[in-house]
């Protein structure tokens, strides 16, 4: 739409846009790589402008430069050959406390992931990049009014036994668990599910099975950047606020398939809030950061084409 407009308004484009499109991000992307290693052509360019972004609760316009990467993965433990009746838990292994067992060495109470080697490849921040992340807005009280939250933690998803309406008095034969690890510059999937069985192993849990179902690299573009100074230049206008740039958001998008071959530059230029509830039945946008989203993505080509 917004090139639409530009051409309404002002004329041609003074750059050269490619779209690239797929539909398989919520799902990890999983045959982009091959598209573009048919077609590498395609990730030809200078930057990229990705979607997502918006603001905060404050107003100010957020420009994500990069993204997480992610493993993700199920567990299951498989202890008996069918369900038993609970009056048999002094001999009968129950499944679901077997997975908590294992789950309980792989994440500590504040957070830390405790499987070895996890944090041996991440990429260590330099001084500067310290301070500036120090310097960025952290809108705790608003995150957990937003949540209904006391208290930041880390959780899991674990399912094993009855769980429909009422009691059903049943020892578990079968758990599950899925996990997902956000993964930072330069951590690889691949290395981290290698990882993460032979800690298992080691632990003792070499009965769990582990299932690996979804792997992307992070990526994050620099910020000495035309491209982020002109997305930066064009959200200040439309918005009204000076933004905050983000180094590397919390969620996984493709970024890494589209940009490493040639280092792009990220922006974003996106219209969510701080409550949008992104995954949840009612997620949304607010008109109001919607027209000014599109004013500044209209404005930023301009501004791009003077910044190269």
């Amino acid at each position: 739409q917004a090139v639409e407009v530009h051409r309404a308004a002002l004329g041609e484009l003074p750059i050269r846009l490619r779209f690239l499109i797929e539909g398989e991000e919520e799902a990890g992307s999983q045959n982009l790589g091959r598209l573009l290693a048919q077609e590498p052509g395609l990730v030809d360019g200078t930057g990229a402008l990705k979607e997502g972004g918006g603001v905060d609760a404050a107003g100010r316009p957020q420009v994500l430069l990069g993204n997480k990467g992610i493993f993700y993965c199920e567990l299951r433990a498989r202890t008996m050959s069918r369900d038993a009746h609970s009056g048999g838990a002094t001999h009968l292994p129950n499944a679901a406390w077997r997975l908590v067992a294992a789950l309980r060495t792989i994440l500590a109470d504040d957070g830390r992931v405790l499987v070895e080697g996890f944090y041996d490849r991440v990429r260590r921040p330099t001084e500067e990049e310290r301070a500036y992340v120090r310097g960025l807005p952290f809108e705790a009280e608003t995150t957990k009014r937003v949540y209904a939250i006391e208290r930041f933690a880390f959780g899991r998803g674990l399912i094993g036994g009855y769980t429909g309406p009422g009691s059903k008095t049943v020892i578990p034969s079968e758990a599950t668990a899925k996990i997902d690890f956000r993964l930072v510059p330069d951590q690889d999937p691949e290395e981290v599910a290698r990882l993460l069985r032979a800690h298992l192993d080691r632990h003792g849990f070499a009965d769990i099975d582990l299932r690996a179902s979804e792997g992307e690299h992070p990526y994050r573009g620099p910020m000495d950047d035309p491209l982020v100074r002109a997305a930066c230049a064009a959200a200040e206008e439309a918005f009204g606020k000076r933004p905050t740039v983000v180094p590397t958001s919390g969620g996984t998008a493709p970024m890494w398939l589209v940009s490493h071959t040639h280092r792009l530059a990220n922006v974003t230029l996106g219209a969510a809030h701080h409550d949008s509830r992104a995954h949840a039945p009612d997620e949304h946008i607010l008109l109001e950061n919607y027209w000014k989203a599109l004013r500044a993505m209209t404005r930023l080509y301009s501004l791009y084409a003077t910044q190269a």
